[in-house]
C-alpha cells in the first residue's frame, strides 16, 4: 500500500504539505492527522470517513513503517474528546479502532496513567 498515493488521491489539495516532509514518514503521518482533526472539529463527517478508510487500509495493508507511523503519528493523537470527535469516533472501522485502543493501552502501561486524548 502506498499511503501516499492513496491519501493525495483523495485529496490533492495537501500535495504541497506532504511534499514538504518528503521522505519523513511520520511527519508526512502528522499533516494526514492535522487534516483529520480539522475534519471532525469542523463536522465534515463524510472527509473524515475518508480518512480513515485510508488509515485502516493503511494499518491493515502497510509495511511495519507505515503501521508504526499510523500507530505513532495518528491514532495516538487523534482527539474525539469534543462533541464532534464523539460523534467521528463513531465512523472508526473496526482495525483502526483495535489498533486505537492498543496504542493507548500500550502507552498508560509505558506511563503509568492515561493517554491525554484517551477518552475511553
Amino acid at each position: 500500500m502506498h499511503f501516499r498515493r492513496s491519501f493525495l488521491s483523495e485529496f490533492p489539495t495537501l500535495q504541497d504539505d506532504f511534499e514538504e516532509w518528503a521522505g519523513v514518514l511520520h511527519l508526512q503521518i502528522s499533516e494526514f492527522l492535522a487534516f483529520t482533526q480539522a475534519a471532525i472539529e469542523a463536522g465534515s463527517f463524510g472527509v473524515v470517513s475518508r480518512c480513515f478508510g485510508i488509515a485502516n487500509a493503511a494499518l491493515i495493508e502497510g509495511n511495519d513503517s507505515l503501521r508504526n507511523a499510523i500507530y505513532v503519528s495518528y491514532l495516538e493523537h487523534l482527539d474525539f474528546r469534543t462533541e464532534g470527535g464523539k460523534q467521528a469516533k463513531q465512523l472508526m472501522p473496526t482495525e483502526l479502532m483495535q489498533g486505537r485502543n492498543d496504542i493507548l493501552d500500550y502507552n498508560e502501561q509505558l506511563l503509568g496513567r492515561k493517554w491525554p486524548t484517551d477518552d475511553r
